[in-house]
């Protein structure tokens, strides 16, 4: 069993066992409702992850450490929308677009070449624990991705599509606003285009950190 899993099963006996203990000290007469974070826990309000229920939209920037050594800064724009799942838990969907700054130059063939992936995009799922107004969440969708090559007149380009997976945070600054830091590996698969005559390989997969800020509606 992993550390997570147990940690999982810990805190629902114990629950259990609270349950149990709070029965048989009030008899017939109901427990008063356990509220955390302003929300009831006996679904009056919905629990803390019904606040972060909704649609969203913000802007983000981050660098990207490429794997092929194409580093280089990005930003963007995202939105998406999530709803609870019981108390605590929230699930979702999100869409990005990104204009990526991610380059790198090189020699091949007597020529200067320059890599680079100028823009990216993904949808993906997310999942998260809803503690009051922070709540850690983790990703993964489908990544699309520009890697292309430069060289003396000549450019080849294309779109990668491969995945991407993440883990971050998000906390809330009042009911409309919230701010989030996060870490993603984006991968895609090896690319090898002729320019001018020489045949260049690339790999736009990278590793980005990144913070945003987002609305929600």
């Amino acid at each position: 069993m992993s550390r997570v899993s147990f940690a999982l099963a810990l805190v629902a006996s114990v629950a259990a066992a609270s349950t149990a203990g709070a029965a048989d000290l009030y008899g017939s007469n109901a427990a008063p409702a356990a509220s955390y974070g302003g929300y009831q826990q006996d679904g009056g309000a919905g629990g803390p992850a019904q606040q972060w229920t909704g649609a969203y939209a913000g802007g983000q920037i981050g660098y990207g450490w490429g794997k092929d050594g194409m580093h280089g800064a990005q930003g963007g724009i995202f939105g998406g929308v999530q709803t609870a799942v019981g108390a605590n838990m929230v699930v979702g969907g999100e869409a990005e677009l990104n204009i990526n700054g991610q380059s790198l130059h090189s020699v091949a063939g007597g020529q200067l070449l320059k890599r680079s992936s100028d823009w990216n995009g993904a949808i993906r799922a997310r999942a998260g624990v809803a503690f009051d107004r922070v709540m850690p969440y983790g990703s993964v969708g489908v990544v699309f991705v520009d890697d292309t090559a430069k060289g003396f007149g000549a450019t080849a380009s294309t779109t990668k599509v491969g995945y991407m997976f993440g883990a971050g945070v998000e906390g809330k600054v009042n009911d409309k606003i919230s701010l989030r830091g996060e870490l993603n590996y984006v991968g895609v698969g090896n690319t090898t285009q002729n320019v001018g005559g020489v045949a260049v390989r690339s790999n736009a997969s990278a590793a980005v950190l990144r913070t945003g800020a987002a609305y929600k509606f």
